[in-house]
């Protein structure tokens, strides 16, 4: 007799589970039960009090975009009081540059909300790029573009070829090439670097858009990515985070689950799912219990070795899925994540060029503009070593100039991203060393840029290593954090493999997301919203995208407008620096 009984089991208790479990709830009628093998749910929503007592870091996802949240924000409308509210810093990202101390900026679209700021901050650079840039921006308003991202977005891959589908994109096409962005045969076969100096003769700019698409876990010298350049430029004004944390927008999805009768268990560690005559009807847990689940069981969040080794288990693997699921590429990603907890915020000398870089969400660091520094990283990151220090090409950022609660009075908490060769290229003994070691190096390169970013201005600092990522056992063995890498052979219909992508397994009435599935490597909950749509297809459940006034795309634009439009109104009257 099993333990307890669901009609839906969710293995896994993340953000993509978390998402999921609402809309089989509220849009299944389901009764859902959470098994999570951690303490605590949110996965790698977590914010914790990482670098000294007092100052909150988020120790995996840090950067929220305005398009996570659409549909629950849409269907769950008290979500956003529970703890899910998108905010921005002046600048959403920028540059400093250490040989001349200059900078580039690119301010919020809450600050900037006609990006007429960016422009001419560009402009001291390139006036080409500044025009230019103003037409990438007419390009994101433009409800065309936007039906094509959320497309993009938020619908499982097999529904993508869907004939209003094609014709959206066909939509699109000439607002592309008005804005200067043609999608011609060498950018689509070659490199995001080669579209990013393609489309900008700026080198200042084009550090700006390749440094970010990195922090998208992408491979600038990759080929056949080229046309990802024009998302990675029309989401820099975008870049926020989340008010209080990330581990809120766990918290509210709890809060709210908890209302809808959702049961939690944690240090539940989930042996495997029980699979009788072809199909999910329970899971078995380590401790001997079992759990029965009266219609579906679902793995949120779990890798693809996980989901296939052991929870359905290699006899009902076919040997093709078997080969591609253990030559998925996972080492591209991995990061050096610190924290440090500091006196006073950085002070760069490139303020004398623009004061308000001061107040930088995403601020990359780098001996001259040549973007060249980005793509020898990612070639290091590739050979599984460290770049020289020159080549070094951290991002850094002070959430608490913003966001009070991330630090005590008067004092700072800054957040740092450094890419790093894979948890399993040195053992743990090692780790330790080069932990210390980068610390060391970090403020020794900041300093260059911060003269106030000494030792002597540090409180404490948590070093958070790909080696610590391996407490998420998904992340295993080398800790990166997007799970499988985003190369052209795993996005998309691809992503993990073309026979897991739409969410459905081997197994009849188990399915499967997470992060290495599409749209992948986020905290948002498309991946769950994904998951649901294929789920309520062939389950015959809810579906909200079919109500009245939630048709899509059109809902979701409708729903990113009011969002933007909402932080927007919270912007103090010509607030700068200057």
């Amino acid at each position: 007799m099993p333990d307890e009984s669901f009609d839906a089991v969710i293995i896994g208790g993340g953000n993509k589970g978390l998402f999921l479990a609402m809309y089989l709830i509220k849009y299944g009628g389901m009764k859902v039960g959470i098994f999570e093998r951690r303490h605590e749910i949110g996965g790698c929503l977590c914010t914790e009090e990482l670098s000294a007592p007092g100052f909150r870091g988020n120790d995996h996802a840090n950067i929220i975009l305005p398009w996570y949240y659409l549909p629950v924000w849409r269907d769950f409308p008290q979500l956003w009081d529970y703890g899910i509210q998108w905010e921005q810093h002046l600048c959403s990202d920028g540059f400093v540059f250490k040989d001349n101390e200059t900078a580039i900026a690119i301010y919020s679209d809450k600050h900037d909300p006609t990006q007429e700021k960016s422009a001419r901050e560009i402009a001291r650079f390139s006036q080409k790029d500044a025009d230019k840039w103003l037409k990438m921006w007419d390009l994101e308003h433009s409800d065309a573009y936007q039906r094509v991202q959320m497309d993009n977005l938020f619908l499982p891959p097999e529904w993508q070829a869907r004939e209003e589908v094609l014709m959206r994109q066909m939509d699109v096409y000439p607002k592309l090439i008005e804005a200067g962005f043609e999608p011609t045969e060498d950018i689509l076969t070659g490199t995001c670097m080669n579209a990013a100096q393609t489309w900008f003769e700026s080198q200042e700019l084009q550090s700006c858009v390749l440094r970010f698409a990195v922090s998208s876990v992408e491979d600038i010298t990759n080929p056949g990515s080229g046309m990802n350049a024009v998302g990675y430029t029309s989401t820099l004004p975008t870049i926020g985070f989340n008010r209080g944390g990330t581990h809120q927008v766990a918290h509210a999805a709890h809060q709210c689950l908890v209302q809808m009768g959702c049961k939690f268990f944690t240090h539940a560690d989930v042996k495997n799912v029980i699979i009788e005559n072809g199909a999910a009807t329970g899971i078995n847990l380590r401790d001997g219990s079992q759990v029965k689940a009266n219609k579906l069981v679902v793995s949120a969040g779990m890798s693809p070795e996980q989901l296939c080794f052991e929870m359905i288990g290699e006899e009902y693997i076919n040997d093709e899925l078997a080969n591609k699921v253990r030559n998925l590429a996972k080492s591209f990603g991995c990061l050096m994540w610190y924290s440090f907890a500091v006196n006073e915020a950085p002070k760069y000398k490139a303020e004398a060029f623009n004061p308000d870089i001061h107040e930088c969400e995403w601020l990359g660091l780098q001996p001259d503009p040549d973007p060249i520094h980005i793509a020898r990283e990612c070639q290091h990151e590739n050979a599984q070593e460290w770049p020289p220090l020159d080549d070094y090409c951290p991002t850094v950022g002070c959430h608490s100039l913003v966001d009070p609660s991330m630090a005590p009075p008067g004092k700072h908490v800054i957040q740092n991203e450094q890419l790093a060769p894979p948890a399993a290229r040195y053992t743990e003994q090692e780790w330790l060393e080069i932990k210390k070691r980068y610390a060391d190096e970090l403020i020794q390169i900041w300093q260059d840029y911060a003269p106030n970013m000494t030792w002597d201005n540090v409180i404490g600092v948590d070093t958070n290593s790909p080696y610590d990522n391996l407490r998420m056992r998904n992340l295993a063995p080398n800790g990166t954090m997007a799970g499988i890498d985003r190369i052209p052979s795993q996005v998309g219909a691809n992503r993990p493999t073309p026979e897991l992508a739409n969410y459905r397994t081997p197994i009849k009435n188990l399915y499967a997301t997470g992060g290495c599935w599409w749209v992948g490597s986020n905290a948002s909950c498309a991946e769950a919203y994904n998951a649901y749509k294929i789920i309520a297809t062939d389950m015959n459940l809810g579906k909200p995208w079919e109500e009245q006034g939630k048709e899509e795309p059109e809902s979701l634009i409708q729903q990113l407008w009011t969002i933007r439009k909402r932080v927007q109104a919270l912007a103090p009257p010509n607030y700068s620096y200057r």
